[in-house]
């Protein structure tokens, strides 16, 4: 069974358009398996053989790049963000689901939305941060431990 070099060439290419959109890694070794494919295509006629050099290439490309990308991978760098989860702001303005409103933490001041739909905030109120989104704060009240005997 004869393929034609046409085959290899789009898979080569298709493969370096998905790299292009994902830019993580994770198909490159494939275009560069597939360029190997496509030479061999032209020497002989053999699927077998394209097949193998296919995956042949594939896996030694792989084999000895992944590790040495790995090594150039930059660890993600931690941000002051995280240091919020967690802690405790006071409401400046009405928080809630629905509404964005203003917290102050630690002398900065957020725009903020409640995290459970219904929790409603007034200024003055103390809240928990949930979580961060960009620089959104999603919060929760504090309960005192008077709201925690009623809950209860």
């Amino acid at each position: 069974m004869s393929v034609d070099p046409i085959f290899w060439l789009l898979a080569a290419i298709g493969f370096v358009v998905l790299e292009a959109m994902t830019l993580n890694l994770v198909s490159i070794w494939f275009a560069v398996g597939s360029a190997a494919a496509l030479l061999s295509c032209l020497a002989t006629g053999s699927f077998r053989v394209q097949a193998v050099v296919f995956i042949a290439v594939s896996t030694l490309c792989l084999l000895a790049l992944k590790p040495l990308c790995s090594r150039l991978r930059k660890p993600p760098t931690a941000t002051n963000g995280d240091r919020a989860l967690g802690r405790e702001a006071v409401v400046l303005t009405p928080v809630s689901a629905e509404t964005t409103g203003r917290v102050r933490l630690d002398g900065v001041d957020w725009n903020a939305r409640c995290a459970t739909p219904g929790d409603t905030l007034a200024p003055g109120q103390s809240c928990r941060v949930a979580e961060i989104h960009s620089t959104l704060l999603i919060v929760e009240p504090v309960l005192t431990e008077t709201a925690r005997r009623a809950a209860h």
